[in-house]
């Protein structure tokens, strides 16, 4: 990377650029930073200093309003600390603290004037009671009153201007401590310096966009049954979490379920020469390899000072990047108070305001810092490169030669600054792999992409955020499901939903509720728009089937005997709810073990609705009445040969 000089450093102008967009992916996240500058011609501006967890090569700026001639990105190590750009800034603001403090000088005393002016008033002293008043004379109120609107006037003036000059100063310390805030600090901190060289005239709005590891997304959904609207309220949201070394304050969120694909630089096709102008006969030659280049002499570190002269001077701008500004934002209250109260007495005109400056009060000169994190999630790595072919030195056949009069001979390894594009991925491509849990891979194969619904604030190393992104009610026809031979102590609730809107959903992790009743936690699969899939949502105790069973064994057959048992299974419900209620009821009939056994359904009162041959499943469609109850009978008979021992197979 290119050095650069410390005489474009001190020029460089601090620009306060915050983070106003970021696009979250499975494994990091694209953030955007927005800011503003008046460009008067060509100048070179400072941005944010990036963490080490930002990737380089992704770092692009745009300028909407001027033009962006250049852009420099360089490293600073923790260790690297620029001594002499912190001295110049230290003297600069020192020297806008004196003149800010003249200013606050000369804006307190033509306060305080203008006050004794405005107590000024006539009145009569009476130094006997018992005398009648004496006579008035008023010739000389008039000029008196005349010399005292044009003094206060004139002390209007003189405060408006005063005001004026200090807030000017204040908005040039403003500058410098941006850039203080930038140098100083509560704690050593390495990362990326960009300096960006800009042309134009007027205002620009500046977008700076890079790509940060160590950030991710998980799809999070509450869905909460409402029995008495017959609807489910679906909410979805993302629980982000990210160790990027900055906080996301404040900003607009997109979770992406996209996997950013990274850029290859086409091939540059070079001469394809066959032969010379005379007679060319090849020479075969064993290939060598390129002798790998002996790595440049390390340059010899330049003396550092001690780290505590550093410190010193990181706690020195700290300190005169608040200090200064509180106290001159301090004595402009307590200024204005003491005029207040000062002014409360009787003045000429009823006290007149005192005039106020032209724009509003000095921006705060608090700077954002972000915290950096010690652990830091690298970015997937590419694959490493194939193995180069070992050449090997062979005499070439006739038929060798003679091919090689017509055709070129083409090194066994590709020039390293040549990229190889195709169709089909390299030999040793490896398509990149993502937990099951992570969106890109839950979200099958989609591109899908939702905002947030507000500004929200992640910070860096605070564990997961929920981030809000859509919540909406939907149709759902619930019913419950028994399994009288195996849960016999209650039903099962089942809601069963149709994705009404024209959105792809990712899977997920769902957190179910009846009511304001939690019921536990159900994994999502994929919903397409139109999709229909079911939801369990919990046990409902009030209803708890009966089953009852008759068994009738005979005996037939004239020469082998056959034992025939005849099963009667009855199951009966009852509704305890005032309203009337869908329910399925599901029960199972044995399968036969071999050939010699013979399972025969006799009836079933009412009719099935399903039933699964090859498992044995049966399955009822009932309506209980309100308040009423239902009652399910089939009958089924065994026929095996006398004897047989029945057992079950699990």
């Amino acid at each position: 990377m290119p050095l650069i000089p410390l005489s474009a450093l001190l020029a460089a102008v601090a620009v306060q650029a915050e983070i106003a967009q970021v696009t979250v992916y499975s494994d990091r996240a694209r953030v955007v930073r927005a800011g503003q500058v008046q460009l008067d011609g060509k100048e070179l501006y400072e941005l944010p200093l990036l963490d080490d967890a930002v990737d380089a090569s992704t770092i692009q700026l745009e300028a909407v309003g001027g033009s962006v001639l250049q852009v420099d990105v360089s490293h600073i190590d923790e260790q690297d600390f620029p001594r002499d750009e912190a001295r110049e800034l230290l003297a600069q603001i020192e020297k806008l603290d004196d003149r800010i403090a003249l200013a606050s000088g000369a804006r307190d005393a033509r306060a305080r004037q203008l006050a004794q002016m405005q107590r000024i008033t006539p009145f009569v002293k009476l130094d006997d009671q018992g005398k009648a008043n004496p006579k008035l004379n008023g010739q000389g109120w008039e000029p008196a009153l005349v010399f005292l609107d044009g003094s206060i006037g004139k002390l209007q003036a003189a405060l408006a201007q005063a005001k004026e000059a200090l807030f000017v100063l204040q908005r040039e310390r403003e500058t410098l401590v941006v850039r203080a805030g930038q140098l100083g600090g509560a704690r050593r901190r390495s990362g990326h310096r960009v300096l960006a060289t800009l042309s134009g005239h007027g205002s620009a709005a500046l977008t700076l966009t890079y790509v940060v590891g160590s950030a991710r997304w998980y799809p999070r959904y509450d869905v909460q049954f409402l029995p008495e609207a017959a609807a489910a309220q679906i909410s979805f949201s993302g629980e982000v979490s990210q160790e990027s070394g900055e906080d996301w304050t404040d900003s607009f969120l997109t979770l992406s379920t996209a996997v950013p694909s990274t850029t290859t630089a086409l091939p540059k096709l070079l001469s394809w020469k066959i032969g010379e102008r005379e007679r060319f006969i090849p020479t075969p030659s064993p290939q060598q390899e390129a002798p790998i280049p002996a790595p440049p002499p390390a340059r010899p570190l330049p003396a550092k000072e001690s780290s505590a002269s550093d410190d010193e001077l990181r706690q020195r701008l700290s300190s005169l990047a608040r200090a200064p500004q509180e106290a001159a934002e301090k004595s402009e209250e307590e200024s204005d108070g003491s005029l207040q109260s000062l002014a409360g007495g009787h003045g000429v005109a009823g006290g007149a305001p005192v005039g106020s400056p032209k724009a509003g009060r000095p921006y705060s000169s608090t700077a954002k810092r972000s915290r950096r994190q010690s652990a830091d999630m690298p970015l997937a790595m590419p694959p490493p490169a194939p193995p180069p072919a070992v050449t090997r030195e062979r005499t070439p056949s006739p038929a060798a030669k003679s091919l090689a009069m017509v055709a070129p001979q083409r090194p066994a390894v590709a020039p390293s600054n040549v990229a190889q594009v195709g169709l089909a991925p390299p030999p040793a491509y490896q398509p990149p792999s993502y937990s099951p849990e992570l969106p890109a891979a839950l979200a099958g194969g989609y591109d899908l992409s939702f905002a947030s619904l507000r500004k929200e604030t992640v910070k860096t190393g605070d564990g997961p955020h929920r981030v809000p992104l859509f919540s909406e009610r939907w149709p759902v026809a619930a019913e419950r499901v028994v399994y009288p031979a195996l849960a016999p102590e209650a039903a099962f609730l089942v809601a069963e939903i149709k994705n009404p809107s024209e959105r792809v959903f990712p899977g997920g992790q769902a957190d179910l509720s009846v009511g304001a009743d939690p019921a536990g936690v159900a994994q999502l699969k994929l919903v397409a728009p139109g999709e229909t899939f079911t939801l369990p949502l919990g046990l409902d105790r009030a209803i708890k089937p009966i089953r009852n069973v008759n068994i009738v064994t005979e005996e037939k057959g004239v020469f082998s005997k056959d034992e025939v048992t005849h099963y009667k299974v009855t199951i009966e419900l009852a509704n305890p709810y005032r309203q009337q209620l869908p329910i399925r009821v599901i029960d199972q009939v044995p399968l036969p073990a071999n050939k010699e056994m013979q399972v025969e359904l006799e009836g079933a009162s009412p009719q099935t609705s399903a039933r699964n041959k090859d498992t044995g499943q049966l399955e009822w469609s009932l309506q209980l009445p309100a308040s009423g109850k239902a009652t399910v009978t089939y009958t089924y008979s065994l026929r095996r040969p006398k004897g047989y021992r029945l057992y079950q197979d699990q």
